[in-house]
C-alpha cells in the first residue's frame, strides 16, 4: 500500500514538470514576455500553481532559462565529441552554441540581466554559471592542457573567459538581429582570437 501522502507528492512532481515543459516552449518562442496563461495553456495547469511551485513567472523564466545553457553546454560537447584536433573541437563547440544552440544560451543571457535587478533570482544564476564554468574548465584541460599548451590564466579564469565571449556574441547577435551564415564563422573566429590558441596547438590530435 501507498504511504500516505505519496500520491499527493507524485501528482505535484508530474504538475511541476509539466508547467517545466510547457514553459521552456513558451519562453522559446516569445521570451520572457510569455504569459503565464500560455505556460498553463500548454501545461493543462492553473495559473496559481505557476506561483505555488516556482514563486513567480520571472523564477520559473530563470528556472527553464538555467536548464536551457545547461543543455546546450552538454549538446555542444557531445557534438564535438568526435572532433580529431583541438583546432575542429573548439570550433564544432562554439558554432553549436552561436548557431542550433544560440536560442538557448539567449534566454539565459536574459535570465542574468533580470537577476541584475532581482536579488532572489540570483542564486540559481550563480549555481548555472558555476557548473558550466566547472564544465569548461574540464574540457579545457582535456583538449589543451595535454598538448603543453600553456595557458595564459588560470585555467577556471579561461573557462569564465570562454562563457563570457559566448554570452556577448550572443546579445549581440539577437539584438543586432544578424542571421547566421558568414556571421556565424566571424563570431567563432572572434572567440578564437580572444583564446588566443597558438595554431600548433589547434593542429594538435585530440
Amino acid at each position: 500500500m501507498n504511504a500516505p501522502g505519496r500520491g499527493s507528492r507524485e501528482a505535484g512532481k508530474a504538475t511541476r514538470q509539466a508547467l517545466l515543459r510547457a514553459a521552456a516552449d513558451v519562453f522559446a518562442e516569445h521570451g520572457e514576455t510569455a504569459s503565464v496563461a500560455q505556460i498553463c495553456a500548454g501545461a493543462g495547469t492553473h495559473p496559481n500553481q505557476v506561483t505555488y511551485y516556482f514563486g513567480s513567472k520571472d523564477q520559473l523564466f530563470v528556472e527553464v532559462a538555467c536548464g536551457a545553457v545547461l543543455r546546450a553546454g552538454r549538446a555542444a560537447e557531445e557534438a564535438a565529441a568526435t572532433a580529431t584536433t583541438v583546432g575542429e573541437y573548439t570550433h564544432v563547440l562554439i558554432s553549436t552554441l552561436l548557431g542550433e544552440r544560440a536560442r538557448d544560451v539567449e534566454l539565459f543571457t536574459t535570465a542574468m540581466s533580470m537577476a541584475s535587478r532581482r536579488a532572489d533570482l540570483r542564486p540559481q544564476i550563480a549555481d548555472a554559471l558555476a557548473v558550466l564554468h566547472d564544465r569548461g574548465a574540464e574540457a579545457l584541460m582535456r583538449t589543451l592542457v595535454r598538448t603543453g599548451w600553456e595557458l595564459r590564466a588560470p585555467i577556471d579564469v579561461e573557462a569564465k573567459a570562454f562563457w563570457s565571449a559566448i554570452f556577448g556574441l550572443v546579445i549581440q547577435q539577437a539584438a543586432a538581429g544578424d542571421q547566421l551564415g558568414s556571421g556565424l564563422e566571424d563570431a567563432v573566429a572572434i572567440v578564437f582570437t580572444n583564446l588566443q590558441i597558438p595554431k600548433q596547438v589547434l593542429a594538435h590530435a585530440i
